[in-house]
């Protein structure tokens, strides 16, 4: 594409960027299909999953996530960003057509194989499309890079609030199954527009050098994002299953769930529009410890309303972590740009595998409030690598400055 027409933002670009903000939205309602179904697979009317069962669920598609996240720099430089992101909605594609065919073998013996067969192909799917995506658009938008990335995380969250709403709304209206049914015809036809739409990586992406160093400081943005992929997950996966535990309706904790991802994207939101004169690292430092504190109030939260409103407050203690994690990270490492995202997607994931399958695995011998209790110690130590992190930080713009996509 024309340099001058994707820095201008031309027809061709536009049309390229709302493909790219589409597959986002699309993404984010396929990521949390599964937790926003939670009280369907583990309920004894509906699939009869056990918790161990359930968290199982997520192994396969972790490993297939971190082993496509990592691979994604060095993909991208042999086959091209248009063929990652095709591979990835495909996969994704893939995944919800099985989840919603699984509405068919509803027993627990029966439904669980395709169930996990249906994660893998969803970690295989994000793990391709999330690191391609941000970089695509901020290929296509390079002098607006922050706003373009803002707005795909926007997208992003979009669909992670929407996907509970929904499963909620469809099982009162008619059927669970029409949110996997929905999220795939609306890949299929995004993947159809990636095959037609050439999408260029922006020059200096890919896998590193050959010879060249990953910095030891790396790994401290690592052991963060993880940190904060195990206190997301317990909110994201486990919260539902939290809230139904201490007896409240299956339609009162998705909405919880609801109202914990639209905080997520509201707060990242607000940290875009902050005033310039609050330190994006004072922020950066101060969250950490908001989502311990929440992490420990949602143990005991028994309630309802009380759950909703905690859910929202988890919401934002998440929302800017991660993304300005990468947002550092980019900034720390430009030479690494691309590999670092990927790699951070790769530890983001890790953190959601220990989380959502290791709670799983917990259950018979630790309640699920005592699990979320240690993920508030785990979140004590993500705000402890924090504060290096945000000493290495010399820009002092507003928040939102650097806010890449989110996982």
């Amino acid at each position: 594409m024309n340099d001058a027409v994707r820095a201008a933002g031309g027809p061709t670009g536009r049309v390229e960027i709302t493909m790219l903000y589409a597959a986002g939205l699309f993404q984010g309602l396929s990521l949390v299909a599964f937790p926003a179904a939670a009280s369907i697979l583990t309920d004894a009317s509906g699939y009869g999953l056990s918790k161990g069962e359930y968290g199982l669920l997520f192994l396969p598609q972790v490993v297939c996530a971190v082993a496509a996240s990592l691979a994604v720099p060095a993909l991208s430089r042999r086959v091209g960003l248009q063929l990652l992101l095709v591979a990835g909605l495909a996969a994704n594609l893939a995944s919800m057509t099985l989840l919603a065919a699984s509405d068919t073998v509803r027993t627990a013996g029966a439904a669980h194989p395709v169930l996990l067969v249906a994660t893998s192909l969803l970690g295989l799917g994000f793990g391709l499309t999330l690191p391609t995506l941000s970089t695509a658009v901020g290929g296509l938008r390079p002098q607006r890079r922050a706003v373009a990335l803002t707005a795909l995380n926007v997208m992003l969250g979009l669909g992670t609030a929407l996907s509970p709403l929904l499963v909620a709304l469809f099982t009162e209206l008619a059927e669970w199954w029409l949110l996997p049914l929905l999220c795939a015809v609306g890949l299929g036809v995004v993947g159809g527009a990636a095959v037609l739409r050439p999408i260029e990586a922006p020059p200096g992406s890919g896998a590193p050098r050959d010879g060249a160093q990953v910095p030891r400081l790396f790994w401290l943005f690592a052991g963060a994002v993880l940190a904060y992929g195990v206190a997301e997950t317990m909110f994201g996966n486990w919260g539902t299953t939290l809230l139904r535990d201490a007896g409240v309706g299956a339609g009162t904790a998705n909405y919880a769930l609801a109202a914990f991802w639209a905080s997520v994207t509201g707060g990242r939101l607000l940290i875009a529009l902050a005033p310039r004169s609050l330190p994006s690292t004072w922020v950066y430092v101060a969250l950490p410890w908001a989502v311990a504190a929440v992490l420990a109030l949602a143990a005991s939260t028994s309630g309802g309303a009380a759950g909703v409103l905690v859910f929202a407050a988890g919401g934002l203690a998440c929302s800017g972590f991660f993304p300005m994690s990468i947002g550092y990270g980019e900034a720390t490492f430009p030479d690494l740009v691309e590999l670092s995202a990927g790699w951070l997607v790769a530890a983001y994931q890790v953190g959601y595998g220990l989380a959502a399958f290791g709670t799983g695995a917990l259950q018979p011998d630790a309640s699920l409030g005592t699990v979320f209790r240690v993920a508030a110690v785990v979140a004590v130590g993500m705000a402890v690598a924090a504060v290096p992190i945000a000493r290495r930080q010399h820009d002092r713009s507003r928040p939102g400055a650097a806010l890449p996509a989110r996982a």
